[in-house]
């Protein structure tokens, strides 16, 4: 990992994503990019009918948005860390930070995201679901919980997702993870949520007569499908780095995040249609919502981002 991208967001307090991105910087010798996509609307309605005036006040803005992101560079600057910082104007925040991604190249965006301010729960706003929808490169959405002195990470895997037949999005999640864990400086567990077969889904009498031996098939299948994958990577369901469990994907990460006191989640990103996103929501929106610690979001490597540069 050699370039990390930092999106800041000036509104907030950015003092625990700088403090993990300094971590993170230091444990793979990468330089770090701290970044805003800025635009302020009263300055776009006081100057309609004034383009040239309009466009230095913009620069203006943009000026005093970089100063104040010099400001923040300077201590980890003095700590020995390669820091330099950027600033854009863009009216659509989202697309204007995939946008930097795709001039700057980074290997890995640092992403704050902030509890929702009527309930404190984590619900992706407009331009987090943005990032996580089109950015090229995995996403760390950062929360301000402050991660362990040997950081913990959680590979979610899903081999038999319907829509990824040779688990290619699995692998990407399994060759991020690890690069996160290398040189000992963290700790790495795999999990493999599934869900057990309800009885009162079953209505053919001779199958409720069957029930514990298909269910017996359902676990052998997760488990079989988990040992295919993992034998890439010397492992197996009989390490003890892996644990398949079953439940509620959402629900399940989030408990065993808790009792592992885990500080990243690492999941991936499927395409979905915006209707089946609106009929019954997205995983990784509740996972978010429900974990207490920050999320790394993975994309296959054939990934072909939206956004023009």
């Amino acid at each position: 990992m050699d370039k990390i991208l930092v999106n800041i967001d000036l509104k907030h307090d950015p003092a625990t994503l700088l403090q993990k991105a300094a971590m993170m910087a230091r444990q793979y010798g990468a330089s770090l990019e701290l970044f805003n996509c800025c635009y302020n609307r009263s300055i776009k309605q006081s100057y309609l009918f004034d383009r040239d005036q309009e466009q230095h006040v913009e620069h203006a803005y943009v000026r005093q948005v970089e100063a104040k992101l010099e400001d923040l560079c300077q201590p980890l600057i003095a700590a020995g860390l390669n820091v330099d910082f950027d600033a854009s104007w863009n009216r659509h925040q989202g697309e204007g930070i995939v946008r930097k991604v795709l001039r700057y190249q980074p290997d890995l965006v640092m992403h704050p995201i902030q509890p929702h301010n009527r309930l404190g729960h984590y619900l992706f706003a407009s331009v987090d679901w943005q990032v996580a929808r089109k950015c090229p490169v995995p996403v760390l959405f950062v929360k301000d919980r402050p991660w362990n002195e040997i950081t913990r990470i959680t590979a979610c895997i899903d081999p038999l997702h319907e829509g990824d037949e040779h688990a290619e999005l699995d692998k990407e999640i399994l060759s991020s993870s690890l690069t996160l864990a290398k040189e000992g400086l963290s700790e790495l567990r795999i999990l493999h949520c599934y869900n057990s077969l309800p009885h009162e889904a079953i209505f053919d009498e001779h199958l409720v007569t069957d029930y514990e031996a298909l269910q017996g098939k359902v676990e052998k299948l997760h488990f079989g499908s988990c040992d295919q994958l993992l034998k890439e990577f010397d492992l197996s369901t009989d390490s003890h780095q892996v644990d398949v469990l079953k439940g509620e994907t959402d629900l399940t990460i989030s408990n065993y995040a808790q009792h592992n006191n885990i500080d990243i989640v690492v999941m991936g990103a499927v395409a979905r249609s915006v209707l089946d996103r609106i009929l019954v929501g997205s995983t990784i929106e509740h996972v978010v919502d429900h974990v207490d610690c920050d999320v790394l979001l993975v994309k296959k490597a054939d990934f072909e981002c939206p956004v023009p540069e």
